[in-house]
């Protein structure tokens, strides 16, 4: 018995110790392999959109009431599972509070706007814009993969055409208004659906202004400033914010349609559609953030 116990006490003194070094590790999660993406609604006559990957829980990013002219995130990226992905948005519901059933009925809720599958790769970044016209029924998604280089002491810019009537000029000027546009453009006749080259500058505060293809009224039919961004502070410990004015910032400028007169998509929309996005505008995004040196 006494040997039994002796055994009995040293196996369990082994068992202890293995564990004691096994818990002496650190077990690190290995990452997925993701790819990052913003959405965009570009869909002039349609309201609120519910975002939803349906082929998966995990590495799916979602947004619901994403508003016209509205983009998830309002900065950088979200991640999102590599690979082949299928990507549905749904009506919103038309009463936000939910307050009232009738608005909020599967009938309601469960309308797909746009279905559509493709390929996210490992370690890009995409934009994915739902363009197009419901009562048309030319719905569908644009993607755009958003490569830049690092601008270094530079800015880079670029524009997207994500649906106007017309094909854009588009121009770049220290000021807007009746100011004299620049004699070149900075992007002729850009296509709706299609985007410009990444274009480096100094740092330095603009407007950006288009009109239809070969127009040079003033003011222009899109007017308005870039954002300047701002610079960091380590004293407060406040990271560098893209803009025009701050070195190494990558943005976009995305060119929008006017919202269809009668649609959800006119409605006022603090922040995206304030006078009910009745002319063509612009909404700027910010693509990589400078660094802020500490």
């Amino acid at each position: 018995m006494r040997g039994f116990k002796t055994f009995f006490g040293l196996a369990c003194f082994a068992t202890i110790a293995a564990c004691n070094r096994e818990g002496n590790k650190v077990f690190l999660a290995e990452p997925g392999q993701n790819a990052f993406v913003r959405f965009i609604n570009a869909i002039p006559d349609s309201g609120s959109q519910d975002w939803r990957f349906v082929d998966a829980v995990e590495g799916s990013p979602s947004i619901a009431g994403l508003p016209f002219r509205g983009i998830f995130p309002g900065a950088t990226y979200q991640a999102a599972t590599a690979g082949r992905r299928h990507l549905k948005i749904f009506q919103s519901s038309l009463d936000p509070t939910f307050a009232d059933p009738t608005k909020t009925t599967p009938g309601i809720v469960s309308t797909v706007f746009v279905d559509s599958t493709f390929t996210l790769e490992t370690g890009k970044h995409y934009t994915i814009a739902a363009v197009g016209s419901l009562r048309a029924k030319t719905a569908k998604f644009v993607i755009i993969t958003d490569e830049y280089t690092d601008p270094g002491t530079s800015i880079a810019v670029r524009a997207v055409n994500l649906g106007t009537p017309t094909a854009l000029d588009v121009y770049t000027s220290p000021t807007g208004g009746t100011a004299a546009l620049p004699t070149t453009p900075f992007a002729a006749a850009l296509a709706p659906f299609a985007a410009t080259t990444w274009k480096t500058s100094a740092p330095a505060a603009f407007t950006l202004r288009a009109n239809a293809a070969g127009t040079t009224t003033l003011p222009a039919m899109v007017d308005a400033a870039a954002p300047a961004g701002v610079a960091a502070d380590k004293v407060l410990n406040l990271s560098a914010i893209g803009g025009a004015t701050i070195p190494g910032s990558a943005f976009t400028a995305f060119l929008f349609p006017p919202a269809t007169t009668g649609s959800l998509a006119a409605a006022v929309v603090a922040g995206t559609c304030p006078t009910r996005c009745a002319t063509a505008g612009v909404i700027y995004a910010v693509d990589k953030y400078p660094p802020s040196g500490f």
